[in-house]
């Protein structure tokens, strides 16, 4: 899953490149991969907390959630908290390279 998604935001920053001339492309993909993580985040850190309802078992509780985790291993509290912190961890990486990308732009545009 990491490697579809440096795939994918590779493939932005060139076509934002290459095909539409856009200035600081990177910084618009890290804003749009920054946007796509907290949904994720939002998305994995709602269905951890619904994992410890009073329901029969575990589920998981939304279809972005479904996308990340799916049916390939044994669901379980811990595998729900692991998801969401690699997630928030994701999150918080791609925050600190945006504001160092936005702090980095005024910089060089000031002298």
């Amino acid at each position: 899953m990491f490697i579809l998604t440096i795939a994918v935001l590779l493939f932005t920053i060139l076509a934002l490149l290459n095909i539409f001339s856009v200035k600081r492309s990177l910084l618009i993909t890290l804003i749009l991969g920054f946007f796509l993580s907290v949904v994720s985040t939002v998305s994995l850190g709602l269905n951890y907390k619904a994992s410890f309802g009073d329901q029969d078992g575990i589920a998981i509780t939304n279809n972005v959630s479904y996308w990340i985790i799916t049916d390939g291993v044994r669901w379980s509290q811990t595998l729900f908290k692991e998801y969401f912190i690699y997630s928030l961890t994701a999150t918080i990486v791609i925050a600190i390279l945006v504001i160092g990308s936005l702090l980095l732009n005024k910089n060089t545009r000031t002298t």
